[in-house]
């Protein structure tokens, strides 16, 4: 597994040309990543982060007037570590761009389209570049007129990922969300080559401030954050010191504006910061 993840790196930093297209393999399959095995029968491995849940939800806890909920999973072990609001819905903002860009990517795997396809006068590839890149609503507006919700929660369905649409939008919990990410990393929604674009666009998301403002040095953070009506989020992937995660932080504030908004970025560091206190004793 840690082989193919360095192969997407190094991809990613070889960069893609925006104007240049992905090679479409409509039959390929994705190559899932095999998890990395560390027990056996004759010596039961120690959970090296069996705190993790309960100091995220400590930092949690000590911050008022804004709610938050947060999952972790260790992709080199498999293992998820929850805080007590996961299973809590919530309005999933610009992280739900995700859902649509990995749907479309699907359909051209099936032959059904190509990231060449102009949708209202821009290529499909485009769309998404922007999507993720600069979280653009407009080319968001393109390609959910061009897939439709109905046909995003289809593609949730069809994956086991539970999310709820709601107007113009879908509700995520952190689980949820961490789930997608996690079969984006395992090569499970779409092949290599595809893999390789989107890991790079989210590597050069125009917003820095939320989880990647927070991860030790050398850490390589994919990301998309979400911002809407009092909620702000940030779903990421993070490769640190050979080790691989998910860290998936939502949050919302009571009043449903931005005027919490410096007291939610210092929650996300302070989540961040408490998880890497405790990967880093490992």
């Amino acid at each position: 597994m840690m082989a193919m993840f360095v192969v997407l790196v190094i991809s990613v930093y070889m960069g893609y040309q925006l104007d240049r297209p992905v090679p479409v393999q409509a039959s390929a399959k994705p190559v899932a990543a095999k998890l990395v095995d560390t027990a056996t029968p004759e010596e039961p491995v120690t959970d090296s982060l069996s705190t993790v849940a309960a100091d995220m939800d400590a930092v949690i806890s000590a911050q008022t007037g804004v709610s938050a909920a947060a999952t972790l999973i260790d992709l080199d072990t498999g293992k998820q570590y929850d805080t007590a609001g996961a299973s809590t819905y919530y309005e999933a903002a610009s992280t739900s761009k995700l859902v649509a860009v990995f749907d479309y990517i699907h359909e051209v795997e099936l032959g059904h389209t190509t990231l060449q396809k102009s949708i209202q006068g821009q290529t499909a590839q485009d769309i998404i570049m922007r999507m993720i890149i600069y979280s653009d609503n407009d080319a968001w507006d393109k390609l959910n007129g061009y897939l439709k919700f109905k046909s995003e929660q289809s593609y949730l369905d069809g994956l086991g990922v539970a999310g709820k649409m709601i107007p113009e939008n879908i509700q995520f919990t952190t689980g949820a969300m961490a789930k997608l990410l996690q079969l984006l990393y395992q090569g499970k929604l779409m092949n290599t080559d595809h893999q390789a674009m989107v890991l790079d666009y989210m590597s050069r998301t125009t917003v820095k401030n939320l989880i990647q403002a927070a991860t030790p040095a050398g850490a390589t953070v994919y990301h998309k954050y979400g911002q809407i009506e009092g909620v702000l989020h940030d779903a990421s992937i993070i490769s640190w010191q050979g080790r691989n995660f998910v860290l998936v932080i939502y949050t919302n504030n009571a009043a449903g504006t931005s005027g919490q908004y410096n007291a939610q970025v210092d929650l996300i560091h302070a989540i961040t910061t408490a998880v890497f206190a405790d990967v880093a004793k490992v």
